[in-house]
Parts: structure tokens; C-alpha cells; sequence
């Protein structure tokens, strides 16, 4: 255990130690994170523009996401071409909060790599028989991950009657007949409005030289003209009105289950300590743990699982959802019981000084080990930022998680659970029909 607790230790200071990051801006406004990482000699190199689906214009659900597919297709195909030539890896995908582009490439690949990524935010030139071709693919992306799925209904129908279209209120692939609708002039005007340097991070990891690769930047970027700045319209803060949605599964699973959604704005009222609290917290609930199975045993007859997923600032506000699914049809009502003896239990300082520890070594080494993969370093300073957060206030989340007390866990679990939910959903099951 001595040896163990040692590797982990050594773990974390050796990809904190060999961690160095630099910040800058363009001329036109494009934000610049580089962060180099000479272990081996290759490149990650991503553009996250700060639009998705919450973009997407009325009755065009998916335009984001279309747009995407295009873009990523690159219409001259000079710059799939060349990444296929090189080995490269590459991908694109659509949020609600972010589209983005990466590829990871040879070292020596960088300067041409960052002339076509130049080339693709400058323009972009939709031919009609591949707007075409590309809107059947979406239909049938659609048609498996959302219409043959019941998960991704499920999902879709409860985001769907939740929140408005800025916090997931709209599908990311979209509705089949708002997909339907969309024309090539649509997607030009997304493409004018949200795909530009004002409105994008680049983040370049890898092996590098620091000096070379800013004028390398510069030189393709700096000339890149920033259009007009968009930006969301604030939500409105008020208070959500409670809904009860019912959604019946058309196949045999989930059998039956109520989700409880909360409205936790912590990020977006810029208390990231909160947010990790809460973080730590929920995941202390999710371990195999004493209090889950001591839950789960005196509520067996009622409730099969409890499920906590929290979502920081992905829909512009925390959200957290509390899932019962319930042992059968006949319990579902039931569950409201239920819940009133989890929030008892909860209230009741159920986060310990040991679950806090080791959930806390767990989350360090995690984060150790994507401080040392180039892709995953993207991918973890990207969402952060996209989410709002500071390079400082990344920088210091490791010592934030040591930091955070039993305390701190178990008051923001009794803050957010003292508040009344937002949204009830329940899940009813195949042929199920209500008196």
C-alpha cells in the first residue's frame, strides 16, 4: 500500500511538474492556449468555436450540427487528403455549447496543418449534391441514435420539455422535419454568423517549439478577418415553472422511472468551489458505498437503483438529475415517498472524511493521467473553457479538490436538495395506460 500510495503521489507531481501553458490573443480576437508536451512528437491541434446547438436558428434544429458535418467534410477535400497522406487523426463534433475541430498529427506537419485550418475558417463553399448527400446521412444518424433508440427518445423528450432551446431545450442532430427543411443558404448564414476567429479558441498541444509555433499562428490566423461579434442573449434568471412530463417508453426498457431535475447555477454565478463540491459529492453517492446500499436496502421494495448525474454549466446552468427506477409499474407513484427518506438521509452529513479522501485520490489520479495524453489535455481545457471557466481557474483545480472539506460536500448537497425541482419526468413502460 506504502508503494501504491507513493506511485500515486509521484504520479500527480510529475504531470503537474511537466506541465507548461501559454495564453494569447490575435489581432481578430481568436483566443490561443498552447501547451507543450515533448514526450513524443506529435501535435493535438483543436478550434473550439462558442456556438452548437443553442445557435441553431428557429424551426432549423441542427443546423450546428450540419454545419459541422460540412465543414469537417472540407469541400476542396485538400485538407482531408493531405491528413489521410500524413497518418493523421481527425474528428469533429457538435454541442450544445460548442462546435469543434481537431486533428493530431506528426510535429513536422504543423505549418500546413495550420494553413488548411486557416482556409477552412475563412470560407466555406457548400456544393449541392454533397449538401444532399450529407443531409441523408444526418437522417439516418438520426434514425438510429434517436428514433431506433429508446434512450436517445427518452432524452430527447425530456430535454425537449424541460428547458427552453438555449439549455438543451432542442435536439443537437435536430428534428427530422426542421433537418428536412434546411437549405445550403442556411448553413452559409450559420457558417457567417459563428465561424470565425472572434468566436473561437485554438489549443495546440504537443511537441513544439513555443516561440516558432505563435509566429506560425500569426502568420495564418492574424489574416483571417473577424466578422461582426454574435452573442447569446442572457437567460432569463427567473424562477423555472415545475413541470410534470410523462413519456412512454414504445419498447420494453426503461421499465419505469422518475427523474427529479434541479437548476444548480453555480458556474454561472462564478462559484467554481461549489461546483466541485458538489462534483465530489455526487460522486461519493454514485461509489458502491455503505449509504447506497443501506438506500437501496431499506427502499428495495419500492426502488431497484438511484442514479445522480450533474452536467456543470453544459446547459449554461448546473443541472442535476436525481433518477429512481422503480422495481416495478405498481411502485412508480410510490417513489415520491422515496424521496423524502433519500433527501432525510442526505441532510444528515452522509459524505465522510474517508469517502472524501478517497474519491479525492481517485479524481487526482484521473486528471493525472490525462495530463499526460495530448488528446485528453485538449479535450480538458477545452470544455472548461468553453464552459466559462479561466486557464487560471483550470490551472487550480487540482489544488481546489484537495482543498474542498466534508463540509463544504455535505452543505451544498443540503443547498441543492433543500430546493424544489424544476422538472419531474416519469417514464412509463411499453402498453402502460393510466386510469
Amino acid at each position: 500500500m506504502k508503494r501504491l500510495l507513493f506511485f500515486f503521489v509521484f504520479l500527480i507531481f510529475t504531470a503537474n511538474a511537466d506541465f507548461k501553458s501559454d495564453e494569447f490573443f490575435l489581432k481578430n480576437g481568436m483566443k490561443v492556449i498552447m501547451i507543450e508536451k515533448k514526450s513524443i512528437p506529435i501535435i493535438s491541434l483543436s478550434i473550439w468555436y462558442k456556438c452548437g446547438s443553442k445557435c441553431d436558428m428557429l424551426s432549423k434544429s441542427g443546423a450546428a450540427h450540419f454545419l459541422e458535418h460540412l465543414a469537417f467534410l472540407n469541400h476542396k477535400r485538400e485538407f482531408s487528403n493531405y491528413l489521410e497522406e500524413i497518418g493523421a487523426e481527425r474528428n469533429a463534433f457538435t454541442s450544445v455549447n460548442t462546435v469543434c475541430f481537431y486533428e493530431i498529427f506528426p510535429k513536422d506537419c504543423l505549418e500546413k496543418v495550420l494553413l488548411l485550418e486557416s482556409k477552412r475558417m475563412q470560407s466555406l463553399k457548400i456544393e449541392p449534391e454533397v449538401f444532399q448527400n450529407e443531409k441523408k446521412a444526418i437522417l439516418e444518424e438520426r434514425g438510429m441514435s434517436t428514433d431506433a433508440d429508446v434512450q436517445g427518445r427518452y432524452q430527447e423528450v425530456f430535454f425537449s420539455n424541460t428547458f427552453n432551446r438555449q439549455i438543451g431545450g432542442i435536439s443537437i442532430i435536430g428534428w427530422k422535419h426542421e433537418i428536412e427543411s434546411i437549405e445550403i443558404e442556411d448553413l452559409q448564414a450559420f457558417y457567417e454568423k459563428w465561424i470565425t476567429p472572434n468566436n473561437a479558441i485554438m489549443i495546440l498541444v504537443g511537441d513544439f517549439g513555443k516561440e516558432s509555433a505563435k509566429k506560425l499562428i500569426e502568420k495564418y490566423f492574424d489574416t483571417v478577418s473577424q466578422k461582426s461579434s454574435s452573442q447569446i442573449s442572457p437567460l432569463n434568471n427567473g424562477n423555472f415553472r415545475k413541470k410534470l412530463i410523462e413519456c412512454k417508453s414504445t419498447e420494453n426498457g426503461p421499465s419505469a422511472a422518475v427523474t427529479y431535475t434541479f437548476k444548480v447555477p453555480f458556474l454561472s454565478k462564478n462559484n467554481l468551489r461549489k461546483s466541485v463540491a458538489l462534483g465530489l459529492a455526487l460522486e461519493i453517492l454514485e461509489q458502491p458505498s455503505s449509504f447506497v446500499k443501506t438506500i437501496l436496502k431499506q427502499m428495495s421494495n419500492i426502488v431497484s437503483n438511484v442514479d445522480f448525474s450533474y452536467t456543470d454549466s453544459v446547459y449554461q446552468y448546473d443541472i442535476l438529475n436525481a433518477t429512481f427506477d422503480a422495481t416495478s409499474i405498481d411502485n412508480l407513484d410510490k417513489i415520491e415517498i422515496a424521496w423524502p427518506y433519500l433527501k432525510k438521509k442526505i441532510f444528515a452529513n452522509c459524505i465522510s472524511e474517508s469517502n472524501l479522501k478517497n474519491i479525492k485520490r481517485k479524481k487526482l489520479i484521473s486528471l493525472a493521467y490525462k495530463k499526460e495524453d495530448i488528446e485528453k489535455i485538449s479535450n480538458y481545457f477545452g470544455w472548461n473553457l468553453i464552459s466559462g471557466l479561466s486557464m487560471k481557474e483550470i490551472l487550480s483545480l487540482d489544488d481546489m479538490i484537495q482543498s474542498i472539506t466534508v463540509k463544504e460536500c455535505n452543505n451544498v448537497l443540503k443547498e441543492v436538495f433543500s430546493s424544489s425541482p424544476i422538472a419531474v419526468m416519469k417514464m412509463l413502460p411499453k402498453g402502460f395506460d393510466r386510469d
